[in-house]
């Protein structure tokens, strides 16, 4: 899958979108394939090393909404959201 990443902060001209391979949901989690994504402030400051408890490589990024892709049967398709 392909993911936006840092692997140093500092400038938002460290971001690379990336090739990473696809998560694999442990018991009781689901993957959810993202629709859309918002920016935040927060996110800005992680990239820029402003917030001291970052690791990385990181994806930076928090709120989302997409569609349940694997996971229990009884939940695949299902639209959600979170942050």
């Amino acid at each position: 899958m392909r993911a936006l990443r840092f692997h140093q902060t500092g400038s938002l001209d460290d971001l690379r979108i990336e090739e990473v391979p696809p998560p694999t949901p442990g018991l009781g989690e689901v993957v959810v394939q993202v629709k859309a994504a918002a920016v935040n402030p927060s996110d800005i400051k992680n990239v820029q090393g402003k917030m001291h408890e970052t690791t990385l490589p990181r994806i930076p990024g928090r709120d989302f909404a997409g569609i349940i892709v694997q996971g229990p049967a009884e939940v695949l398709g299902q639209s959600v959201f979170g942050s």
